[in-house]
């Protein structure tokens, strides 16, 4: 039965006849009536508590009523209430349209209903923004055909390993799949202060995360930053890589990481007991990783368990992860290490692919640890979040305590990256379709379209005394700008030349920094391992910078992009200059070892066989899928390409002597431009 108070035209009624009844008239027949006994009406006081009605009451009320029209309550809406209904429809809009070209899509749906089920939207928005009954109507809406269980978390595709099964692929080799950096999830084991409500929750990875940098900013901090003195975890604070398939699976629910290749791997017979994840807390250095945690440690034996029960191994590595194997390579092998010899590789390791590896670095590591400054450093929903709640200085800070962000640093100096004359990855003019041509100073003249990437930073304002800096010159000042406990730790940890005899490396084959750099460093002794570089290109990336003094800066970092529009540059945006590769590493850096150095004897003495395929990028239209579908090549949706997940999973089933060379870039010749011997 409706209210009385809900219906305005229902009060309107009932006063009529009030009125009627207390002028001695029915309602309904007109006839004289007896006026009703109090306690027939209960009437309502000003808080709302009934009490019993007296005949004068009624009447006062009664006389009220009759004289008041009472018209429908007018609802008025704030304007922010329509922005944000507004926000819900075209979200809502969004969704079926997806939905309706792509049904498969459906799955991702759920995924992101429930990491909006994590969050309590009333809690982190005022009262007055939001009513309860709207976010409980939209919460209502959101929940499309929604699924729990462990059966929420697959995509329900399988392919292409469902079609290489027909085909007579199973599961041969032990795998061990090594994640990339920030991949891995980091869990709080800390039980002091502020770090008790997180207590084995992830501070990085799943909405905790989120949740954490938004409601607790500083305690996410503490946690999520290293100890400037040992390079290890701050007082009080311990943050350790979770561990199993799940690590890596997925960075937050509906975005997949590793998902979809688990998912394929299980379809040729892989589980649990002949896959695992070797995850690790991407914060630390390399040499660290194995002082505090054991990691190298830990990898060894499980490769030397799964070869006394089976087959060899194969590795599967993404973009840091390629840099983590090279280093085990060399650390298991040495005395200093994990005495195995210079023959254990070859006896234990089938293969090595990797995905979207990143050899010799990337430069926008130099942009986040010289101004806080990154596009595509961090995962896109994480970085979206850091962009808006933390200035560039915080996250310089942050950037800096890691000491194994350092290892993504670019390796091999002017030798790879070029010089102030040119690079040798410089982009082709629109006119001429050769090199653009730079003067004396690495400025472009009137006739230029392109700038070159020889200038790893450039100054074009006149607001700094640095002038121009070749990628050597861009690293020296970056360490100069680095406090004193930082550039101790960079220089224990790391090394970024380029050794061109035989006699430098035999000098420091035992110099655990030269292990992190594969031009300063041998491949195994592993004549019947197979190296496989599976990466795409075609998608802009970050190659150069244009920088400017912070006239507001007290301290460090004193530099920042220069985002002056460049419209006459073609290659230049927001102050970054862009060139070829996964829209986050390089080409260079992806293809260089792989196509020429590691072909070469002073790189590889004993013949480890190298294949290169490369994949253009090549992504569907968002709104038919978000992540860019089967084809897309870029350095994270890479995972999930058709054609590089069946390579992987015919290389795991033993029949990695199908997959051979393929290349669709210009890398041989970039290679070429290289003067490495």
């Amino acid at each position: 039965m409706p209210n009385e108070n809900s219906s305005g035209s229902i009060r309107h009624r009932r006063g009529k006849n009030v009125a009627q009844r207390i002028d001695g008239l029915d309602a309904e027949t007109g006839t004289p009536t007896a006026i009703d006994t109090p306690s027939a009406i209960d009437t309502p006081t000003a808080i709302g508590t009934p009490r019993t009605a007296s005949p004068l009451n009624l009447a006062v009320q009664a006389a009220l009523e009759s004289r008041i029209t009472i018209h429908p309550p007018i609802k008025r809406i704030k304007r922010r209430r329509w922005f944000i209904s507004g926000i819900a429809f075209g979200v809502i809009t969004a969704v079926s349209a997806i939905l309706y070209v792509n049904p498969t899509q459906n799955t991702h749906i759920n995924r992101m209903q429930e990491v909006l089920g994590d969050f309590d939207v009333s809690a982190l928005l005022p009262d007055s923004l939001l009513s309860d009954d709207f976010v409980r109507d939209m919460t209502k809406l959101l929940a499309l055909d929604r699924s729990t269980g462990p059966a929420s978390r697959l995509t329900g595709e399988f392919e292409p390993a469902m079609t290489l099964e027909r085909e007579g692929l199973r599961k041969k080799h032990n795998v061990v799949l090594v994640p990339g950096i920030i991949s891995s999830g980091l869990e709080s084991w800390s039980t002091a202060n502020c770090s008790r409500p997180y207590f084995r929750q992830r501070l990085w990875g799943t909405s905790t995360m989120f949740k954490a940098i938004l409601l607790d900013k500083e305690c996410w901090v503490q946690h999520i930053m290293l100890d400037k003195q040992s390079g290890l975890d701050p007082p009080g604070i311990k943050l350790r890589a979770a561990q199993g398939l799940d690590a890596a699976d997925y960075f937050i629910t509906g975005y997949w990481i590793w998902g979809k290749a688990i998912e394929n791997l299980a379809v040729l017979g892989y589980d649990s007991n002949d896959m695992t994840l070797a995850s690790y807390d991407w914060r630390v250095s390399y040499y660290d990783l194995e002082r505090r945690d054991q990691y190298f440690s830990r990898l060894q034996s499980r490769i030397e368990l799964a070869r006394r029960t089976g087959a060899k191994t194969v590795l599967v590595t993404h973009s840091m992860g390629s840099q983590v194997v090279q280093y085990f390579m060399k650390w298991v092998e040495s005395a200093q290490g994990g005495h195995g010899g210079s023959r254990w590789v070859d006896e234990h390791i089938e293969a090595i692919i990797n995905l979207a590896g990143s050899p010799l670095g990337v430069p926008k590591t130099l942009a986040s640890l010289l101004s806080g400054e990154q596009r595509e450093t961090v995962q896109p929903l994480a970085s979206y979040l850091l962009d808006h709640f933390m200035n560039r200085k915080e996250l310089a800070r942050i950037f800096r305590s890691w000491t194994g962000l350092a290892a993504l640093l670019p390796k091999g100096g002017s030798a790879v990256w070029g010089d102030l004359g040119g690079a040798p990855d410089d982009p082709v003019s629109n006119n001429t379709d050769v090199n653009t041509k730079v003067d004396m100073n690495n400025t472009l003249t009137d006739s230029d379209t392109c700038v070159s990437f020889g200038g790893q930073i450039r100054f074009d304002d006149s607001t700094s005394s640095l002038g121009n800096q070749t990628m050597d010159g861009a690293l020296q000042v970056l360490f100069n700008a680095l406090d004193a406990n930082e550039q101790r730790l960079m220089h224990r940890d790391y090394s970024f030349g380029v050794f061109r005899t035989q006699a430098e490396m035999d000098a420091h084959k035992d110099d655990h920094r030269m292990w992190t750099n594969p031009l300063q460093h041998q491949l195994p002794n592993a004549p019947n391992m197979t190296i496989y570089c599976l990466y795409g290109h075609g998608a802009a990336t970050e190659r150069a910078y244009y920088y400017t003094s912070d006239h507001n800066a007290n301290d460090t970092p004193s530099l920042k992009i220069d985002r002056t529009p460049r419209a006459h540059v073609r290659n230049v945006d927001i102050g970054i200059v862009n060139g070829e590769g996964d829209g986050t590493v390089p080409l260079l850096s992806l293809g260089y070892m792989c196509a020429d150095a590691w072909r070469k004897p002073l790189f590889n003495p004993h013949g480890v066989r190298i294949v290169t395929r490369e994949f253009r990028h090549s992504p569907l239209a968002v709104f038919k899928d978000i992540r860019g579908g089967a084809e897309a090549a870029d350095h994270i949706n890479i995972l999930g390409n058709h054609d590089v997940t069946a390579d992987v999973l015919r290389i795991v089933a033993g029949h990695g002597h199908k997959v051979q060379d393929q290349f669709s870039s210009n890398i041989r010749e970039y290679a070429a431009r290289i003067n490495i011997p």
